[in-house]
């Protein structure tokens, strides 16, 4: 089976808020480094490997747009491939919808659309072309895996209100490809009111088929502090370095300013 032109999207514009939890100074958890590259670098790197990526869009908040830039590394100057910055939303949700907006807008042959984690920075071009391949029968595809644990549904009172059968629950993924443009026509269309957990809820509310391929375990999510093993240590060197370089920015400003006015 062909591999169909897609794009990624690579969702960034949270705010980290679990992985911040009691840390004085928030630091984005895709900013950070593991094995030698950010988060958001090793999320973005295994798509390139991919035939037939059109273009790779990432959502960003205006005030973290910087930092993401250098985030990217070498990928923000030199990526083979459009490589955009998207304006995030007030939620995943709304990122998505206007990152799936400007793909409309591209002068690009894009039949599918994958939606990735920032966050989750193990992926391997494997998983990507497993869940496109599936996508292309279903018209929308999330990698999954069994869950092993019991699991309960809780009521409010903290009690347990009904026992789930494990062996039809699965820990669902990302990515999450799609077929374009309906996926942009089931954000639009999507219910103001409710808050979707993803994509694929937003897929099946447009009545819409989404199929299941085999996820991977090491997929993970980076969501926790100790997720990054050296995470406090990096975010104390983030923020030095930060500080300093806006330090040495607002000195080269004033500089300038200074020789302008003697001229």
């Amino acid at each position: 089976m062909a591999i169909p032109n897609f794009c990624a999207i690579i969702t960034a514009a949270g705010n980290s808020s679990r992985f911040n939890n009691g840390i004085e100074t928030p630091v984005k958890k895709e900013f950070l480094k593991i094995n030698d590259h950010t988060v958001l670098y090793n999320a973005v790197i295994p798509f390139l490997s991919v035939p037939n990526l059109q273009a790779i869009i990432v959502t960003t908040s205006q005030e973290t747009k910087k930092d993401c830039l250098v985030a990217l590394e070498e990928l923000a100057q030199r990526c083979p491939i459009p490589l955009i910055l998207s304006d995030g939303g007030k939620t995943r949700q709304e990122s998505v919808k206007k990152a799936l907006s400007m793909i409309k807008t591209l002068d690009l042959p894009i039949e599918y659309v994958a939606i990735h984690d920032g966050a989750r920075c193990f992926v391997t071009p494997e998983l990507i072309i497993r869940t496109l391949a599936t996508a292309k029968v279903y018209g929308g595809c999330a990698p999954a895996i069994p869950v092993t644990d019991s699991i309960k549904e809780i009521n409010q009172n903290g009690s347990i209100s009904k026992h789930l059968d494990r062996k039809t629950v699965f820990s669902v993924q990302t990515p999450q490809v799609f077929h374009f443009p309906e996926i942009l026509l089931a954000h639009e269309n999507a219910n103001e009111e409710k808050t979707y957990n993803d994509d694929t809820e937003i897929y099946s509310d447009f009545e819409l088929g989404v199929g299941v391929c085999i996820g991977d375990i090491n997929n993970r999510k980076i969501t926790f502090l100790n997720d990054i093993p050296d995470a406090k240590k990096q975010i104390k060197e983030y923020i030095e370095a930060k500080e300093e370089g806006e330090k040495k920015y607002s000195t080269d400003i004033e500089f300038r300013s200074y020789i302008n006015k003697i001229k």
